[in-house]
């Protein structure tokens, strides 16, 4: 026989879900992949929010775990997507291409050769992500 919770602990589940949910739903516009991404959470916000909205005997906790399982997850798979590519263009790393203007990464940084090479375009005003990480909130790697 398992114990209904009280309606105070329903209470504090239900803000705790709504919490998560508004985590879901929350991410900065210029991030890498936002379309992408924002669809992949409000899925997962929705199927958790429909389950405590159809099923009568809902475990709130189970769905609050559920959630946050699943935002961990897409966490990890959009960092692992975004270290596959240029942190200025967005354009995938191609290791196969040897162009001193390619797309293959260059040396140890978050930029491809491209960029690099476009970079040090020789104006007097020229500031860019690469240059001026600390004017765009990054750090030069």
């Amino acid at each position: 026989m398992t114990k209904k919770p009280t309606a105070a602990r329903q209470e504090a589940d239900l803000r705790k879900l709504l919490d998560v949910v508004r985590q879901a739903l929350t991410i900065p516009f210029d991030t890498f992949d936002y379309d992408r991404r924002i669809f992949d959470r409000a899925t997962h916000a929705r199927t958790a929010l429909t389950a405590v909205a159809t099923e009568t005997d809902v475990d709130l906790p189970w769905e609050i775990n559920y959630l946050q399982r699943q935002l961990a997850a897409e966490e990890q798979t959009a960092a692992e997507r975004e270290a596959a590519h240029c942190r200025r263009c967005h354009t995938p790393f191609d290791p196969s291409d040897p162009r001193f203007d390619g797309h293959a990464r260059y040396k140890d940084t978050t930029w491809c050769q491209a960029c690099i090479d476009n970079c040090h375009e020789g104006s007097a005003e020229h500031v860019c992500l690469i240059c001026e990480p600390s004017r765009y909130g990054g750090e030069q790697q």
